[in-house]
C-alpha cells in the first residue's frame, strides 16, 4: 500500500503542489496586473490537470507499484551515472 503512495508522490503530487503554489499567489495578490493573475491562475490549473492525468495513468496501469518503483530508481542511478 505504502509503495502507491510514495508512487504517487513521485508521479503526480509534484504537479499538483507545484499547480497550488502557482493558484495561491494569483488569487491572493489584488494588485498584480490581470493578464499575470489569469495567466498565474492557469498556469495552475495546468499543473491540477497534469496531476489528475498521471493519478488515472497510475490508476489504469498494469504494472504493480513496487515494480513501477523499482524502475524509477534503477533510471534515476543510471542517470547519475553518466
Amino acid at each position: 500500500m505504502w509503495d502507491g503512495a510514495e508512487l504517487w508522490l513521485r508521479k503526480a503530487g509534484g504537479p499538483l503542489l507545484l499547480g497550488l503554489f502557482m493558484m495561491a499567489p494569483a488569487v491572493a495578490r489584488e494588485h498584480w496586473w490581470p493578464p499575470l493573475r489569469v495567466l498565474a491562475l492557469l498556469a495552475g490549473a495546468a499543473g491540477v490537470v497534469e496531476c489528475g492525468a498521471e493519478t488515472w495513468k497510475l490508476i489504469r496501469g498494469r504494472e504493480s507499484a513496487t515494480t513501477t518503483l523499482d524502475r524509477l530508481e534503477a533510471e534515476a542511478r543510471a542517470s547519475e551515472g553518466r
